[in-house]
């Protein structure tokens, strides 16, 4: 709590009246703050470099539309982050969002003009893919023969290609674009957060992430729900093969990562692997 006031302090927030941590993310710890003001979202940063490129990055996107990304705050020096002892601070604006489900097209919407931007960011510094295949592939794929060997000797013969797909460089993405990095607000506009996994990398990624949080459970639907995809996104029929291989790409992440600790999560990825395969 001591932290959370220096930080308000900086930020000339006002006193703290309530503290809430929230769910820690990949690489951050993060709480919503109450002050005698208002409220906001502080989170942890893991350098200084990588709290300017996130809010270099989230600035670009709120140019296109103030109600794509929240705002990150500039602290009192005029910079978008606080170092306390050793430990880098992000403050960011709190939006508020609504329990509706954020529905496909909006979603889209919303993305394709937050790809317009990407498209045209520019910045000397990308940040490392915090998670890269090679790395966990190494790390879980005797679990995963152990524990599914009939899924493993599936994927392993897609590894290969999937590791090209990973190794790109072709496009600033989000990095992280599942349902929790989406919030719908009472005006139905779909906004994204956290740039935390922000980053160059395949190109095709954020919308196989998007194509993942949307997917039907049954295999009958699947055809028609990647057309409607495909038109939505405006991902071009030629690049329909590289598009589901970035899918499965993201589906096999999230396996491995949970592969030791989550059964039942595992078993949701291994699910739309085998759907997305009878695509291919």
């Amino acid at each position: 709590m001591k932290i959370i006031d220096r930080v308000a302090k900086v930020y000339s927030l006002g006193s703290v009246k309530h503290l809430q941590a929230l769910h820690n993310g990949k690489t951050s710890a993060a709480w919503q703050v109450e002050t005698m003001n208002d409220r906001y979202i502080v989170k942890t940063i893991q350098s200084q470099k990588q709290a300017v490129f996130e809010f270099a990055v989230s600035n670009a996107v709120r140019q296109k539309s103030l109600e794509l990304t929240p705002e990150i705050l500039l602290s009192t020096a005029c910079q978008p982050f606080v170092v306390i002892e050793g430990q880098t601070y992000q403050v960011q604006a709190f939006l508020s969002g609504t329990e509706r489900p954020p529905s496909l097209r909006e979603t889209l919407k919303s993305y394709r003009q937050m790809r317009q931007v990407l498209d045209q960011f520019d910045y000397s510094f990308s940040p490392p893919d915090s998670m890269p295949l090679a790395v966990l592939w190494r790390a879980h794929r005797e679990a995963l023969s152990e524990k599914k060997p009939v899924l493993f000797h599936q994927i392993a013969a897609m590894v290969p290609e999937l590791k090209r797909i990973d190794q790109s460089r072709d496009a600033w993405i989000h990095g992280d674009l599942g349902k929790w990095n989406l919030l719908v607000t009472n005006s139905g506009q779909v906004v994204v957060i956290d740039f935390g996994e922000a980053r160059l990398g395949p190109k095709l990624l954020d919308f196989a992430a998007l194509f993942q949080g949307f997917m039907p459970k049954n295999k009958q639907d699947l055809t028609a729900y990647l057309n409607d995809f495909l038109a939505l996104s405006g991902i071009q029929i030629t690049d329909r093969h590289l598009f589901l291989m970035t899918v499965q790409l993201w589906l096999v992440k999230g396996l491995l990562i949970v592969i030791n600790e989550q059964a039942s999560l595992a078993g949701v990825f291994q699910n739309a692997i085998e759907l997305v395969s009878s695509l291919v």
